[in-house]
């Protein structure tokens, strides 16, 4: 399985939220990443080769998001033959919205308090531009 590479933040500090909704459901980067991918590839097992993970993990990442949520966040069509593929919802548009916005005040925060938290860590800190 191809896995993505990871490359270094230009960012001394990285934030990336977990929001917790439940004990079950749980919302991060690595699930929107998905919704994204979905959106972009109008299929699953798209998406999951191109996030680098197995179909069946896609799915069941999906799935959770589906059945924890009072409507679904993706909608898939068997595959097969005849096609197949999945959309989001506007649920599922309004999850990777939310989650941006999130993530953006994450940074902005970040960014702001970046000399308070350099700081505290006791670790030497290149200026964000």
């Amino acid at each position: 399985m191809k896995r993505r590479k990871k490359t270094a933040s230009p960012n001394p500090y990285l934030i990336r939220p977990r929001i917790y909704l439940n004990a079950d459901l749980i919302v991060g980067p690595g699930k929107v990443e998905l919704l994204k991918a979905v959106r972009d590839t109008g299929s699953i097992s798209a998406a999951a080769r191109q996030l680098g993970m197995n179909y069946k993990r896609a799915w069941y990442l999906l799935d959770t998001l589906n059945k924890g949520f009072h409507q679904p966040v993706i909608e898939a069509a068997q595959g097969g033959r005849g096609g197949g593929g999945a959309r989001l919802t506007a649920l599922g548009e309004t999850l990777i919205t939310y989650y941006t916005a999130i993530e953006a005040a994450c940074t902005a925060a970040n960014r702001s308090h970046d000399r308070l938290t350099c700081n505290i860590a006791l670790t030497k800190c290149v200026p964000l531009s």
